[in-house]
C-alpha cells in the first residue's frame, strides 16, 4: 500500500494515520487494541506490531483489523446469545443421579428430589416455593437445573451478601457440575447461559432494559435491589420471568419486602437450610420440598459433629479455655489443614479474644470482621487461604460465599441464639471432603443464653449428629403443621398473610342453637356499605373458622365536613365452638357486640353471653389482684359509671355493695394453674386478656374460656369472694414482718446479670447476696438487711402520708452505701428500690409493697394440722446451733437433716446451700419417671435454730416461715427454673474454686449439670419443709399452727407447691 503514516492521538491511544497523496485516511494503525478510543465499526482500524520510529517501510501482514467497512461482523449480540443459549436447553437436560461406584457424575438425590417437587409444584400453582435443603447439600446446582430444565427465560438470583454474588455467579457462567465433561445431565450441545452480575444500583428503567435484555441470568443482592426506586424495581420484574432467591431465612428489610411484591406474578423459588429467619419470623412460600439433615448424615454430604465442652462461671476463664481448647485441636489435626473459627458478637469482642489467641504464640491468628479496612480484610483472607494463618477471630459468622471448607474448628466465645443461623453455621463445618477430618464445636456451657429449642445442643455430653437434625426436623414439622392449619383457609390478600395477623385476646361470645353456621353469609352482618367499601375474608371449613378484613370509608373525627372521608381497617375473627354451641368474635376495633354479625351466620336466635354469667371467666384464678374496676352507681333514675385503676379499686367493690353498685369492667391478675394469668371482663358482654396471639391459638384461648362460661355449677358471685384488696397505707401496720423478698424486675432475669457494689469490696452477683427484714416493735419502721458472707447494708422504707396523697421511701442506714450494677447500669440501691420496691410478708399472710398493702380475704383459715407435723430425733443435737459450716459439725440442725436425707436412696443431688443467697438450707433433687416423661422434684429444706427448749414460742417460725414463701421466686417462669440450678452450680464453684470444700452432700458437678440440662424439656416440682427443732407436736400453740397454715395457703394458691413441716415430738 502506498501511503504515508502521520502520528495521531486519539484520546489516550497513540498510534498513525495511513493517509493517501490527498490527505484521505485510510486507516488507523495502533500497536494494540484501543483502551479508551471508541471507534465506530465503520472506521478502518488495524492493530499490527510495527516500529513507531520507522514507520517508512512497514510488514503489516501479521495485522488484523478490528473495524473496516468492508469486513462482515459475524459476532452475535449477547441477546442473540441469551436466546440461543435457552433454546439450546431444551430436550437437553436429563435427570442423572450420581454414583461414584460406577463413575457417574450427576445430580444428588436431594437436588433430583427437590427438582422434581418444584416442576410438580409449578404445574398446579404459582405461589412461591420454598425449598429446605441442608447447607452443603448442592443448593447452587438445584438452581442451575431449575434455570435449564425449565427453560427459564429470564431469572434474578437474589443473595445476601457480595461474596455470595460473585460465587453464585461465576457457578451459572460455568453450569457447575452439569456441564463438566464426564457429567450426563446436560447434553454437549446446551450452551452456558449469559450471566450479568449487578454491581450497582439502576438508576433508571432504560438502564434496566439495556442490562436485563442481554442476559439469561441476572446475579445481585438483595440489599442493592431493595434500594432501587420502585419504577426501576418494576422494570426488573417485568423484564424477569423466575425470581431465585438464596439463603431465604435472612432477616427481611422493609425494602427487600416492597421489592418482592413486584415479583407476585412469577415464579418464585427460595431456598434455605431452615424455614425460620433469624429474627424468628418464618420463611414465607409453600414447603415443596424438605430434605432432612438426618438424611444428609446418612448419605454422607455431613461429618459427623463431636462437641467439647467447656465448664466455667467466670466468663474470662471460659474464654481462656475455649481458646485453649481449640489450640489443642489444630495441634491434634493429622491433616494440617484444619483451621479454628472463634465466634464473638461485637468486634470489641473481637478484638479482645484476638489478643487472647495471641497471647498463646501458638498458631498465627487474623480476625475478619465488616469494620475492618478492606486491605487489612483482603490480607487476612490471603492469609487463611494460604495456610499462613490457622485461627480467624469473626463477627457472627464469615458471611455466606466465604467458601473455605478448611473451617472444621469452631469456638464459640459467644453463642448464636437462634436455630435458623446455627443450622447453617453448622453446615459451613460438617462438608465432607477426603483429605479432611471432622468438625468439632467448642462451647462453654456453664453461661447458656439460647432459645429453648438450642438449650439440648449445649447440654452435658450431647451428640450433636442426634440433635442438630432432631432440632432440625421438629423446627420444620411445627412449620409445617402452622402451614396446614393457615392452608385451610381460602385465599386471602396476598399484602396480609394470615400467618403475620396478631389480634388481641379479646372478644365477645354469643350462644348458638343452629345445628351448623353459615359463615358465608357474614356479608349481611355488614350494613351501610358502599361501593367503595371492601370486605376481604377467609374461611376454614375444617376448623369453623372465619377471618374477616373490613376496609370502609369513614368521616374523620376532626371535622364534620362530609367530603373529608379516611379509610378504616378493622380485623374480625368468628370462630364457631360446635362442641360448646357457642360463638366467639373478635374485632380490633373492640368497642362492639356484632351481633348483627353473629344474627347472619349463627341466626337470629344467638344470645350474648353477659353478666353475671360473664365473670365465670375468672374461675379458678388464685390470688386474683383487681387492677381495673368499672362500676354502676345507681343514683335515684340515674346511674353514673366511674373507673378505677391502682391499689385501691378492689376498695371500690366492697363500697359499691354498700351504695347499690353493679359491676361493670373488672381487670386483674393472679395465678391459673400454677402460672401467672391476666383476665378482664365487661358485663355487657367482652372479655379479654393481656395476650396477643396468631389466629390459631386465638381459637385454643376462646374455647378455654367459653368452658368455664357455659359451667352451671360455678357460682359469679363467689368467684371474686377470694380477691385480694391492695390499698395505700401511710403506716407500717401493727404485725410482724417475717421476709423480704427482692422485686420480679430482679427475678426475671439471670442472676449474672445483677451485682451489688459495697464501697472498698469486689462486686459481688447476686448468686451471693440475700435480703430479710431486721426484727422490729410494732412502731417502729421496716428496715431491710441486704447482705453477702463479707458485708450487709440496711435500708429503711418510709412510708409517707399526707390528707391528699400516700408515698414511701428509701434510705440508706449509715454511711455506708450500696449500689446495684444491672448491666451497665450503676444506681444506689435505695433509688432502684424506689422505682421497683420489695416485697415486705408479714406473719398473718399480708404483704406490703412500697406504700401497697394487701390483706388476705377474711375468710377463717383452719390452722395447720398437728397430725401433719413430722418429728424428728434431735439426740445429740444442739439444737440452738443450726448450720454445719463447712467443718460439717455434726451436732447442729443442718446436719442431722442432711443425715436424715442420706437414708433416702432415690435423691440424685443433696446440697448444703447455706449462706447469704441461698435457695435453701439443704436442697434435695430426685428424678421421677412417668408415663415416659421425666419429672425433676425439688424439695427445699429452710432450717432454723430453736430459741430454746421445744415448745410452743411463734417467735421460732417467724423466720423460717418468710423463707418458706419466698422459695416461690424459683417458680416465676421456666427460666427461673434452670437458673435454679445454675445458681447451685454457681455457689459451689466460687467455693471450690477457692480451695474450699464441695457443697454436694451427695452428687457432683456432673449429676447437677445433667439435671439442669433435663429441666430445659421437663417439669419441674417444687416441695417445701420448714425444719424448727424448738415446735414441739405435744406443745404446738394455736398461733404458730396458723402461721403454718398461712404459709401454707400462700405456697399452694400461687405455685401450687406443698408444704412439709419437720419440728421435735
Amino acid at each position: 500500500m502506498q501511503c504515508k503514516a502521520v502520528r495521531y492521538t486519539r484520546e489516550k491511544d497513540p498510534g498513525h494515520l495511513l493517509q493517501d497523496e490527498a490527505d484521505q485516511t485510510l486507516a488507523y494503525l495502533l500497536s494494540k487494541k484501543p483502551k479508551s478510543a471508541a471507534f465506530n465499526r465503520g472506521e478502518p482500524v488495524l492493530i499490527a506490531q510495527y516500529d513507531s520510529v520507522l514507520v517508512d517501510n512497514l510488514d503489516l501482514t501479521d495485522g488484523f483489523w478490528l473495524h473496516h467497512p468492508h469486513l462482515r461482523d459475524e459476532r452475535p449480540l449477547p441477546s442473540q446469545l441469551a436466546a440461543a443459549a435457552q433454546e439450546s436447553w431444551r430436550s437437553a437436560f436429563r435427570f442423572v443421579e450420581e454414583d461414584a461406584d460406577r463413575g457417574i457424575l450427576g445430580l444428588r438425590r436431594p437436588q433430583i428430589g427437590a427438582l422434581h417437587a418444584i416442576h410438580a409444584h409449578w404445574a398446579i400453582s404459582r405461589e412461591t416455593a420454598t425449598v429446605v435443603m441442608p447447607t452443603g447439600t448442592g443448593k447452587t446446582e438445584t438452581m442451575l437445573s431449575i434455570l435449564t430444565s425449565a427453560l427459564c427465560h429470564r431469572v434474578l438470583v437474589v443473595v445476601p451478601t457480595d461474596a455470595l454474588r460473585t460465587q453464585i455467579a461465576g457457578k451459572f457462567e460455568t453450569l457447575g457440575v452439569l456441564k463438566f465433561p464426564t457429567s450426563g445431565v446436560l447434553a454437549p450441545e446446551a450452551r452456558c447461559p449469559v450471566v450479568g452480575t449487578l454491581l450497582s444500583r439502576p438508576k433508571t428503567t432504560g438502564e434496566v432494559e439495556t442490562f436485563f435484555s442481554q442476559c439469561n441470568v441476572i446475579v445481585t443482592s438483595s440489599a442493592l435491589v431493595g434500594g432501587c426506586n420502585a419504577e426501576v424495581q418494576a422494570r426488573m420484574a417485568e423484564f424477569c420471568s423466575h425470581l431465585f432467591i438464596d439463603e431465604a431465612h435472612h432477616a427481611e428489610a422493609t425494602t427487600w419486602k416492597t421489592f418482592r411484591q413486584h415479583f407476585e406474578d412469577k415464579l418464585i423459588v427460595q431456598f434455605t437450610a431452615t424455614p425460620f429467619r433469624e429474627d424468628g419470623q418464618k420463611v414465607d412460600g409453600k414447603l415443596v420440598f424438605v430434605y432432612p439433615l438426618r438424611k444428609a448424615q446418612e448419605e454422607g454430604y455431613f461429618r459427623p459433629i463431636r462437641f467439647r465442652q467447656v465448664h466455667e462461671f467466670d466468663a474470662a476463664r471460659g474464654d481462656r479455655k475455649i481458646a485453649e481448647s481449640a489450640l489443642d485441636e489444630l495441634d491434634e489435626d493429622v491433616t494440617g489443614k484444619h483451621i479454628v473459627m472463634a465466634r464473638v458478637d461485637s468486634v470489641p469482642r473481637a478484638a479482645s479474644i484476638l489478643s487472647l489467641y495471641r497471647s498463646f504464640s501458638r498458631h498465627e491468628t487474623v480476625a475478619i470482621h465488616s469494620s475492618m479496612p478492606v486491605r487489612e480484610r483482603e490480607e487476612a483472607k490471603r492469609k487463611l487461604f494460604s495456610g499462613a494463618a490457622r485461627v480467624v477471630v469473626c463477627v457472627d459468622m464469615l458471611g455466606e460465599g466465604f467458601d473455605l471448607p478448611e473451617l472444621k474448628i469452631a469456638a464459640f466465645h459467644d453463642i448464636r441464639k437462634s436455630l435458623a443461623v446455627t443450622l447453617q453455621l453448622a453446615g459451613r463445618f460438617t462438608r465432607s471432603r477426603s483429605d479432611l477430618g471432622d468438625p468439632v464445636f467448642i462451647a462453654n456451657t456453664a453461661l447458656i443464653d439460647v432459645t429453648d429449642e438450642l438449650r439440648t445442643l449445649y447440654a452435658q455430653d450431647p451428640d450433636w449428629n442426634v440433635l442438630l437434625p432432631a432440632l432440625s426436623s421438629a423446627a420444620i414439622h411445627q412449620e409445617v403443621a402452622s402451614q396446614e392449619f393457615f392452608r385451610g383457609f381460602e385465599n386471602f390478600l396476598s399484602e396480609v398473610p394470615l400467618k403475620d395477623l396478631r389480634p388481641a385476646a379479646s372478644m365477645v361470645v354469643y350462644k348458638t342453637h343452629c345445628a351448623n353456621w353459615r359463615p358465608r353469609s357474614f356479608r349481611k352482618g355488614f350494613r351501610g356499605l358502599t361501593s367503595r367499601d371492601k370486605l376481604y375474608h377467609s374461611l376454614n371449613n375444617q376448623e369453623n373458622a372465619l377471618v374477616v378484613l373490613a376496609a370502609t370509608e369513614q368521616g374523620v373525627r376532626w371535622s364534620d365536613v362530609e367530603s373529608i372521608r379516611e379509610m378504616g381497617w378493622e380485623l374480625l375473627i368468628a370462630v364457631w365452638d360446635r362442641e360448646r354451641h357457642l360463638l366467639y368474635l373478635h374485632g380490633s376495633n373492640i368497642n362492639g357486640s356484632y351481633k348483627e354479625l353473629a344474627k347472619a351466620i349463627c341466626g337470629s336466635d344467638v344470645e350474648l353471653l353477659i353478666a353475671p354469667d360473664l365473670f365465670r371467666c375468672f374461675h379458678g384464678i388464685k390470688r386474683l389482684v383487681l387492677n381495673n374496676v368499672g362500676l354502676n352507681e345507681h343514683l335515684g333514675r340515674q346511674v353514673r359509671f366511674t373507673a378505677r385503676m391502682g391499689s385501691d379499686v378492689e376498695a371500690r367493690i366492697g363500697q359499691a355493695a354498700r351504695q347499690g353498685a353493679t359491676k361493670a369492667v373488672l381487670a386483674g391478675q393472679g395465678f391459673e394453674r400454677g402460672q401467672r394469668s391476666s383476665v378482664g371482663a365487661a358485663k355487657r358482654g367482652r372479655v379479654w386478656s393481656n395476650l396477643r396471639l396468631r389466629v390459631d391459638t386465638f381459637s385454643a384461648w376462646a374455647k378455654g374460656i367459653g368452658q368455664k362460661l357455659i359451667d352451671e355449677t360455678i357460682d359469679p358471685d363467689a368467684v371474686l369472694s377470694g380477691t385480694l384488696k391492695p390499698v395505700a397505707i401511710g403506716s407500717v401496720p401493727h404485725k410482724v414482718a417475717i421476709a423480704a423478698e427482692w422485686p420480679i424486675e430482679l427475678l426475671i432475669r439471670p442472676e449474672h446479670a445483677t451485682y451489688f457494689l459495697a464501697s472498698g469490696v469486689t462486686e459481688e452477683p447476686l448468686t451471693n447476696v440475700d435480703i430479710e427484714v431486721c426484727p422490729r416493735s410494732d412502731d417502729d419502721p421496716i428496715t431491710l438487711r441486704v447482705f453477702s458472707d463479707r458485708w450487709e447494708r440496711f435500708l429503711r422504707l418510709e412510708l409517707l402520708g399526707t390528707n391528699n396523697s400516700i408515698d414511701f421511701k428509701f434510705t440508706q442506714v449509715g454511711r455506708h452505701q450500696l449500689d446495684i450494677r444491672r448491666g451497665e447500669t450503676v444506681e444506689p440501691l435505695a433509688e432502684f428500690f424506689n422505682e421497683f420496691p420489695p416485697v415486705v410478708w408479714f406473719a398473718d399472710g399480708s404483704s406490703l409493697e412500697g406504700c401497697e398493702y394487701v390483706e388476705l380475704p377474711s375468710t377463717t383459715l383452719p390452722p395447720y394440722s398437728t397430725g401433719r407435723l413430722t418429728a424428728i430425733d434431735w439426740t445429740g443435737v444442739n439444737i440452738k446451733k443450726e448450720s454445719q459450716g463447712e467443718a460439717r459439725e455434726n451436732e447442729t440442725v443442718q446436719y442431722r437433716l442432711i443425715e436424715q436425707l442420706q437414708n433416702d436412696s432415690t435423691y440424685e443431688v443433696i446440697f448444703d446451700d447455706d449462706g447469704a443467697g441461698e435457695a435453701a438450707d439443704v436442697v434435695a433433687v430426685r428424678l421421677q419417671a412417668e408415663g415416659g416423661r421425666s419429672t425433676i422434684e425439688v424439695e427445699f429444706y429452710h432450717c432454723k435454730y430453736a430459741l430454746g427448749e421445744p415448745g410452743g414460742r411463734v417467735d421460732d417460725l417467724y423466720v423460717v416461715c418468710g423463707q418458706a414463701q419466698r422459695s416461690i421466686c424459683w417458680l416465676t417462669n421456666h427460666e427461673r427454673r434452670i437458673e435454679l440450678f445454675t445458681h447451685l452450680l454457681k455457689r459451689d464453684a466460687m467455693r471450690t474454686s477457692k480451695g474450699r470444700s464441695s457443697r454436694f452432700e451427695r452428687g457432683n458437678v456432673d449429676s447437677l449439670i445433667r439435671i439442669r440440662d433435663i429441666s430445659r424439656r421437663s417439669e419441674v416440682k417444687l416441695r417445701v419443709a420448714v425444719v424448727q427443732p424448738g415446735l414441739s407436736i405435744a406443745a404446738a400453740t394455736r398461733s404458730q399452727l396458723t402461721l403454718l397454715a398461712v404459709t401454707e395457703r400462700y405456697l399452694s394458691d400461687t405455685y401450687e407447691v406443698p408444704l412439709q413441716v419437720l419440728c421435735s415430738a
